[in-house]
């Protein structure tokens, strides 16, 4: 009996020994994270190819930018003109500019600054009402009401009035809006518009306004706003730009302005009003938009307030530096800086056809075979991309990436293979645009 409790107690202190090392050796183990760590992933991620179509192509690109409406916000400065209209490295590149056009003549001439210097850096000038005069109206108040009919050919002169004006004062109008956001009631600044009342106007006052005549700027692109317009051949004759914004709606193509011959702008919108425009990857949805509006043929984006903190350029609010780019601004001049006016889009497909894929591409050239694609990367793993463009001969095309830790930073240049085509990763949550050099 004494020696089988020796053993019980020889074996039980065995195990207590055994019990303590193998404690040791696993806290050991854990705290070096060498023993039992798994190997670093080697895995590269699974390259897709995207073929870009330079012989088919799709809308002309008149441009990119933002408004400046002076009397509601301050003017901007000539720093951030510059920053706004410049293409060089720091810059947006934007090459359009829209005013509102104040219902009282003495505000008239504070538009006037702002708006020549960017027409001197060559950046096109459109303006848009958000009221007639009170005493053109039926509740004689610059909120309301309508226009009335006996008013219209006066409110055409009026318009008129505003591009001469301007003109006077070396601001070329590029075109005229008839009415901000006719289909929406709203208490502030406004005007209704019935489809019936704009085509009435259109129809019979728009070939007096002086310059070139847009319509209807619909707060959701809606159709029945402008298909009245397009569908009447004297309306349509009137008409030069098909111009409508996208709140809650009417992002897509539209067929019939296409089959019209008639440009389609989209004049107005932002993604996200109550985060800084330097937050990430939210910002990154600016690219999103960008992309879909050009897929969907629209040939000029233009954002709302240029110098806001939601904004390209910040006003030194809500984590912003006043005068200075955000990293949304950052992501509008992948597109602006790179895609000047005249540029045409050309057809892609791949990846970025897919509604469940993080890539987004669109790809433009100019008349000199100059080509940009514009891709988008927003997952949360790099991609790697094959771009196949045709029957290339030599060239390369220089990267400029914005990401969460790149503002539009240029990168080494890629040379394009005898077959036509590059590879290239895209980091994750970010935007790349591959500027060609010297491409046949």
């Amino acid at each position: 009996m004494t020696i089988i409790m020796r053993h019980k107690k020889l074996l039980s202190f065995g195990i207590f020994l055994y019990s303590i090392v193998l404690i040791v050796a696993t806290a050991c183990s854990s705290k070096n994270n060498v023993v039992n760590a798994p190997p670093p992933s080697t895995t590269q991620p699974e390259v897709q190819n995207v073929q870009v179509y330079l012989d088919s192509t799709a809308q002309t690109i008149s441009g990119f930018g933002a408004a400046n409406i002076v009397n509601w916000r301050p003017d901007m400065t000539e720093n951030e003109i510059n920053e706004a209209f410049g293409t060089g490295e720091g810059q947006l590149g934007f090459s359009i500019l829209r005013l509102r056009i104040p219902p009282t003549k003495n505000e008239w001439g504070d538009y006037v600054p702002a708006a020549r210097k960017a027409s001197d850096m060559g950046a096109k000038i459109f303006a848009s009402p958000w009221s007639p005069p009170a005493d053109m109206k039926t509740n004689n108040s610059t909120t309301g009401g309508s226009l009335n009919e006996n008013s219209y050919n006066d409110y055409a002169h009026w318009l008129k009035s505003f591009v001469d004006y301007m003109a006077n004062n070396e601001v070329p109008l590029y075109a005229i809006s008839v009415q901000n956001e006719p289909d929406i009631h709203v208490n502030y600044e406004s005007c209704d518009w019935t489809p019936a009342q704009m085509l009435e106007f259109v129809k019979k006052f728009g070939d007096s306004v002086g310059t070139r005549l847009m319509a209807p700027e619909s707060f959701q692109f809606r159709h029945q706003m402008s298909d009245p317009l397009l569908n009447d051949p004297t309306a349509a004759a009137n008409l030069d730009i098909v111009a409508g914004h996208i709140y809650g709606g009417g992002l897509a193509s539209y067929p019939l302005a296409e089959n019209k011959d008639k440009p389609v702008w989209m004049t107005e919108h932002y993604t996200e009003s109550d985060h800084s425009g330097n937050n990430w990857p939210l910002a990154l949805d600016v690219a999103t938009e960008m992309q879909n509006v050009m897929k969907a043929n629209m040939s000029a984006y233009i954002w709302w307030y240029i110098v806001r903190f939601y904004g390209p350029i910040g006003d030194g609010t809500n984590g912003t530096t006043k005068g200075q780019i955000t990293k949304r601004g950052y992501v509008m001049s992948q597109f602006a800086r790179f895609i000047r006016p005249g540029y045409e889009r050309v057809h892609t497909s791949g990846p970025n056809d897919s509604e469940s894929n993080n890539i987004s591409i669109t790809a433009y050239k100019d008349a000199s075979h100059n080509v940009v694609i514009v891709a988008e990367n927003s997952g949360t793993s790099t991609a790697k991309i094959k771009y196949l463009i045709g029957s290339v001969a030599s060239g390369t095309f220089i990267p400029y990436v914005t990401s969460a830790t790149q503002n539009a930073e240029k990168g080494n240049s890629i040379k394009v293979q005898s077959s036509g085509s590059f590879t290239a990763t895209l980091p994750a949550q970010s935007i790349t645009t591959f500027v060609s050099d010297d491409v046949n």
